[in-house]
């Protein structure tokens, strides 16, 4: 009787370690470290990803290069001179890449051969970059500070006719990322430089409210669940808020490391990945499991400069674009995505 006493107990603090264990796992494991050219200094801004052809498409800002790497079989396909290259959006069926340059242009390559097939003129400082995928329509901001307004442009390009149909000028001379609202007409824009969002009628191209945000600090990156109506605003100042997308009211402030500059929300895991870069680089994992109740799933170092980054969620991959530094070249890190119960 004894020996099966000890025997339940044994099975049962198995148990409870195996459940500690797993609540302790990381949220994310390492499974390849692919060495980039040495050519490739400075930092990375952001980057698109081709899920069918292992292909990232990066944008390697001093260096001058967007970046074409296969990252199921770690080696470099092309590196394409672009003066200053900023967002990039990948459209798989037209065999296009759409890019940023901050000299003051969208650039239109074909993403088989990489020749260069059109410019569009904007201004300069052209940055973050959104794709709608109902409409076909891209927005670039441009303008801003180095354009030397109080203001930014959000311009509106057809991506079939290659052409430009629209331009959205907002308040503030620096706006960073921006999401597409896919069961309605918005977009919304973080203009940081007023620490708020602008949401912005997609189809119209016309302002429809502004939603200040009072419980942090320059917000950069959002990302949507439409589901359950919450719009996540990871801020660089260490906070993400979870508002109300109805109506923008802010409902939550969760921990994030400093430096935010990339964010996901997978609607099948209803996981949140955020990251950001500065003297060290981190993934923040969260877990919604409602509207109302998000926990950490852990935090990940990466490599100190690694801001960018992205999910690849029918790969059940994350990969991460970390600078060069010291004697080590820049990389592109594959991460593993773990289950959660």
């Amino acid at each position: 009787m004894r020996r099966v006493y000890w025997s339940l107990v044994g099975a049962i603090l198995g148990l409870f370690s195996i459940e500690a264990g797993a609540a302790n796992a990381p949220p994310l494991v390492l499974e390849h470290r692919y060495d980039l050219p040495a050519a490739i200094r400075g930092h990375f801004d952001h980057f698109e990803v081709d899920p069918a052809g292992r292909r990232l498409f990066g944008t390697a800002v001093e260096a001058h290069r967007l970046v074409v790497f296969d990252f199921g079989a770690g080696k470099l396909i092309k590196s394409i001179p672009i003066e200053t290259p900023r967002g990039v959006v990948y459209r798989a069926h037209l065999h296009r890449l759409y890019i940023t340059d901050g000299s003051g242009a969208l650039r239109i390559y074909d993403s088989r051969t990489y020749a260069l097939l059109r410019s569009l003129k904007i201004e300069i400082d052209a940055d973050p970059i959104a794709y709608d995928p109902a409409t076909g329509h891209i927005f670039a901001v441009n303008g801003g500070a180095k354009a030397r307004h109080g203001y930014s442009h959000i311009t509106v390009f057809d991506s079939v006719a290659e052409r430009q149909i629209g331009n959205i000028r907002l308040d503030g001379n620096e706006i960073e990322g921006m999401t597409v609202e896919h069961d309605g007409p918005r977009l919304f824009a973080n203009v940081r430089a007023l620490n708020q969002i602008d949401v912005v009628n997609r189809l119209t191209f016309k302002p429809m409210a502004v939603w200040p945000i009072t419980r942090a600090r320059l917000n950069t990156v959002s990302a949507l669940d439409e589901r359950s109506h919450r719009l996540f605003v990871a801020c660089h100042d260490g906070h993400l808020l979870v508002l109300d997308s109805d109506n923008g009211k802010q409902l939550q402030v969760l921990p994030i490391g400093q430096g935010s500059d990339y964010i996901a929300f997978d609607p099948a895991s209803r996981k949140i990945f955020v990251s950001g870069g500065g003297d060290r680089g981190w993934v923040d994992v969260y877990r919604e499991d409602d509207a109302d109740h998000y926990r950490s799933l852990g935090e990940v170092a990466t490599e100190p400069g690694a801001a960018t980054s992205h999910l690849v969620a029918s790969l059940g991959e994350y990969i991460v674009m970390t600078p060069a530094a010291g004697h080590r070249p820049a990389q592109v890190l594959v991460y593993k995505i773990q289950p959660t119960e």
